[in-house]
């Protein structure tokens, strides 16, 4: 891995990370909204439609972590390649 190649994962990492971080605050007020709804309803068919919502967001979340561990494990090569 050449000095550029480790500067370019360098910065894309932390635009990622950044990017997960920011997706995982908005994804996480959205859903406490939802919730919230889904708590504050006596309508049956708008708090089963919540429910299926939430476990949108449930989903989006657990992609976002994906997307974070996938990214720490990118770093892997940075630390074992010889530098150039």
């Amino acid at each position: 891995m050449t000095k550029e190649e480790k500067a370019h994962l360098d910065d894309l990492i932390g635009r990622i990370f950044t990017l997960a971080f920011e997706l995982g605050t908005n994804v996480d007020e959205l859903h406490r909204e939802v919730r919230e709804m889904r708590f504050n309803t006596e309508d049956k068919d708008l708090a089963a439609a919540l429910i299926n919502l939430e476990h949108a967001f449930f989903m989006t979340a657990q992609s976002i972590n994906i997307l974070k561990e996938q990214t720490r494990n990118a770093v892997i090569p940075t630390r074992k390649a010889p530098r150039k």
